[in-house]
């Protein structure tokens, strides 16, 4: 068995102790297995001086793992039989223990809870729903040390965040939720057909224009020869004088954006306002309103960010709010304290 197959119902970490449980009984010979993985993703991920697993320490409903180093026992593995469920626990340094911690949250089995949202945070419409985003893990950190740095700027800057709100019909309760909001967000906005974008954004384009009863298509991202049309589901004569909402998942810059709304124009259409469920807020409603296009989003980075967003919610260690709020005051020295070349944003010709 293999650790990064564990569903996990519950995880936390408290000081040198990461503690979690699986709604499964697990196995004798599934635990033997499961140990001896995670032995090996703490020496390759963690620490390289763990040498050597120790034998099975069997105690009633209960058994242990020692991790040895070349000279001393650098923590143990804890695993207890309940009744419904199989409870784990690892011991080691705190940091190691962190680390582990940022490596197994996202293997929690996702239960998406608005109403213990509303439970422990008091926030405004943006900061509920960047907390739902959250909860189903569609807003990623990492440190870079135990998984890669993500890839913005067309692939030519790091980052140590991603918003990706493309799964969120994986959880049909916050798919409605979030929709549901952002149509009543654009209601009053003046508009006769909605656009998507490939690909991310044509389901929630979509799902909209249900909910409006507003006709939709979608623009493609990229032409596979010269004469395709850079629509789907619209005519050119059916476009002329409409004015057009256009919608898409996230906004980091409107290179895209501002591609579409002058394909938009050019076939005769009108386009003012553009939605976006989640804005990184990095330049993307300036490069949208020197377009002449306004922009609606429903959440945002201060949002998620937002203090009032408890930890329980996010899973967010304070070190990765650090690096998360240094990325986004300075990205440039963001990337030169990390020894990367820093590239000033600009669309790929």
């Amino acid at each position: 068995m293999k650790l990064n197959q564990v569903p996990l119902k519950e995880i936390e970490c408290a000081g040198p102790v990461m503690r979690a449980s699986t709604p499964y009984i697990l196995e004798y010979e599934e635990v033997a297995s499961l140990a001896e993985d995670l032995f090996a993703t703490y020496r390759a991920k963690i620490n390289p001086a763990a040498c050597r697993l120790g034998p099975r320490q069997r105690e009633a409903n209960a058994e242990s793992y020692a991790l040895f180093g070349s000279d001393r026992e650098l923590g143990r593995f804890h695993v207890v039989y309940d009744i419904e469920e199989t409870r784990l626990a690892l011991e080691l340094n705190e940091d190691e223990a962190d680390k582990f911690y940022r490596l197994m949250r996202e293997q929690r089995i996702v239960t998406p809870d608005l109403n213990l949202i509303r439970r422990v945070m008091s926030g405004n419409l943006a900061e509920t729903v960047a907390a739902v985003l959250w909860q189903i893990g569609a807003i990623k950190v990492t440190l870079g040390d135990l998984r890669p740095l993500f890839k913005v700027d067309e692939g030519r800057n790091y980052s140590p965040i991603y918003i990706d709100v493309k799964g969120l019909a994986s959880y049909p309760a916050v798919n409605d939720f979030v929709l549901s909001s952002a149509a009543l967000l654009v209601r009053n906005l003046e508009f006769d057909v909605i656009c998507g974008i490939e690909s991310g954004s044509i389901a929630i384009a979509a799902v909209m224009a249900q909910k409006l009863a507003k006709p939709m298509f979608y623009a493609r991202r990229t032409r596979r020869y010269p004469e395709a049309s850079p629509f789907e589901g619209i005519k050119s004569h059916e476009l002329f004088r409409k004015r057009v909402l256009l919608v898409d998942d996230t906004l980091v810059h409107g290179w895209t954006k501002t591609r579409v709304i002058r394909e938009i124009r050019e076939w005769g259409g009108k386009v003012e306002a553009c939605f976006v469920v989640f804005d990184r807020q990095q330049q993307g409603s300036t490069d949208l309103e020197q377009a002449g296009v306004k922009l609606d989003s429903l959440t945002n980075r201060d949002a998620a960010l937002s203090l009032k967003i408890p930890r329980e919610i996010s899973f967010l260690t304070e070190d990765e709010y650090e690096e998360v709020t240094r990325y986004f005051s300075d990205p440039r020295a963001w990337h030169a304290a990390r020894g990367f070349t820093f590239h000033e944003p600009a669309p790929r010709d």
